[in-house]
């Protein structure tokens, strides 16, 4: 029998709810459109640091794209920037990168919780190929800047390159791609999750609004749109809809993640990273 958790719903201009939750009722939520976040107290502080250690994660070095942030294995979306030659090659080291580890990242303590809630499979391309499974995620502070991880929007589809991207338009069942993440650091008053209530159609669109916030630090697109800032606590499972706009806020202090993203597709769930 699955264990309910006391659990926090946040919406589009709404005050918090809270309730407890099944796991698989926050995601049904959020793939509803029926919220925005929802952060379930899933572990006890005394734990975390085992979660974090967890010997199936490989080491954590520095992320491609994002300064002073580091993460495990290879992330999904520096792929999604690259083209031609290098997308080829940048996929190749991401499938042998699944390949070598998904193995034993499905035995960690997250991807177990995630698997016994949802009974997820992976994205898979052709035969063999797999997208790796989940990654852990480490913030340093940093006093210049607004976020820590800029205004975006995740999609399984979007691409630089659509004709080399193994991934088409019609893989997911839903309009909402779903991040998870266990939050296993974080200063005292927690770092802000914002959203905007703005998805982009298309890759396009999304590079041209990313493209605006490098140049002036602003998107005007996003100013007179609904808004909402969610600040959780170690412990907390997060489940966010980020097919939305959304943007991290610069931490005060080494904030650490172990997470993944969710999609539905053949009518089941499948997690990737």
């Amino acid at each position: 029998m699955s264990t309910s958790y006391r659990s926090e719903i946040h919406r589009f201009g709404a005050p918090a709810e809270t309730r407890d939750l099944h796991i698989d009722e926050a995601v049904a939520l959020v793939r509803d459109g029926d919220a925005i976040a929802v952060l379930l107290d899933v572990v006890q502080p005394e734990q975390l640091d085992t979660w974090w250690a967890d010997p199936a994660y490989p080491e954590v070095i520095p992320h491609r794209s994002l300064s002073g942030v580091a993460n495990t294995g290879v992330a999904v979306g520096p792929m999604q920037f690259l083209e031609n030659e290098k997308l080829v090659v940048g996929l190749a080291d991401y499938f042998a990168y699944a390949g070598r580890f998904n193995g034993q990242l499905r035995n960690t303590a997250f991807a177990r919780l995630i698997h016994d809630a949802l009974h997820i499979d992976t994205v898979q391309v052709g035969t063999w190929a797999e997208f790796p499974l989940t990654s852990k995620r480490e913030f340093q502070p940093k006093k210049e800047g607004i976020y820590s991880v800029p205004p975006h929007c995740d999609a399984i589809h979007f691409s630089r390159d659509p004709g080399n991207w193994p991934i088409g338009e019609n893989y997911s069942e839903l309009k909402n791609q779903i991040s998870v993440f266990l939050s296993v650091a974080d200063s005292n008053e927690g770092t802000g999750l914002v959203f905007w209530d703005y998805r982009p159609q298309d890759f396009t669109q999304l590079h041209t609004l990313m493209a605006e916030f490098f140049a002036n630090q602003s998107i005007p697109q996003l100013e007179d749109v609904p808004k909402l800032v969610v600040r959780g606590k170690p412990g907390q499972l997060h489940v966010l809809n980020t097919r939305v706009m959304h943007a991290v806020e610069q931490c005060q202090a080494v904030r650490r993640t172990i997470g993944a993203f969710l999609v539905r597709h053949e009518d089941s769930w499948r997690m990737f990273h």
